[in-house]
């Protein structure tokens, strides 16, 4: 029970890795779990199936995009619940093309989500765990920001600087008893819910991959298999709980051993 008692908030809820962290959760004994998700009848689904398991659940409509909305949730967290364990940031964006293609709106609508909503929801659970001198927050970093994957600049800028925001976040933290780390994870099969994806154009490759890579894409891992939903969400309950205690400013990848040929 790695979550005994835990008050935990967990955001992309609604579908994916998110929600499969939120109901790891509660089979490791968290009694309190706020769901922040864009996607309001899936995240509400999720909040149900948390409910039948005898957890207390907040489901809340999210975009983390918008900081209004970041600051609202997490207050109605501290007024309903007073406390906050362990804050798991992992809604966010997928997105590749070849950097001649990204616009404006794109970078704007990509790096909004992905850096600048983990930073203010950061923000907002630091504020409610330093008062109670503990808590632990974990972020979501990508792949594509440390093996270097073709079209992935615009997701790269993004991950990458969340993953030294992380590590300075976590010097800051230390010494009021609040932990930071964060998570890389892999390829992964899941199914999305919520906001519409950013158009991905057509990526105009000098050397196109072999026709065949996108279905061999598991078998360019050094696994050779795609990582599962529960091996993520494992990894994020984790660093949650205190059994990692000792890790703080960390980043976890969870892709079976990396990349040796990965080209797609």
């Amino acid at each position: 029970m790695l979550m005994k008692d835990k008050t935990v908030l967990v955001t992309g809820t609604a579908s994916g890795i998110g929600r499969e962290t939120a109901l790891v959760c509660a089979r490791e004994g968290a009694v309190r779990i706020a769901c922040l998700d864009v996607s309001r009848d899936a995240n509400e689904a999720t909040a149900e199936e948390l409910r039948g398991m005898g957890v207390e659940v907040l489901a809340l409509q999210v975009d983390v995009g918008d900081v209004d909305q970041i600051r609202s949730a997490f207050g109605r967290v501290a007024e309903s619940w007073g406390r906050l364990d362990a804050s798991c940031h992992i809604g966010g964006y997928s997105w590749r093309g070849e950097t001649l293609d990204v616009t404006v709106e794109q970078w704007d609508q990509v790096l909004n989500v992905n850096l600048r909503g983990t930073f203010f929801c950061c923000q907002e659970a630091l504020r409610i765990m330093y008062p109670q001198g503990s808590g632990s927050i974990v972020n979501t970093s990508a792949d594509a920001a440390h093996y270097p994957i073709y079209g992935f600049a615009l997701q790269a800028a993004g991950k990458g600087g969340l993953v030294n925001m992380t590590r300075t976040l976590a010097l800051e933290a230390a010494p009021r008893g609040v932990r930071v780390n964060a998570v890389s994870p892999g390829i992964v099969r899941t199914q999305k819910a919520g906001a519409v994806r950013p158009a991905e154009p057509m990526p105009r490759r000098e050397k196109a991959p072999p026709p065949d890579a996108v279905t061999r894409l598991a078998e360019m891992t050094a696994i050779g298999r795609y990582m599962t939903m529960r091996e993520v969400a494992d990894t994020y309950v984790f660093l949650c709980s205190d059994r990692s205690k000792g890790v703080n400013g960390d980043l976890l990848f969870v892709n079976g051993g990396g990349y040796p040929g990965l080209d797609y």
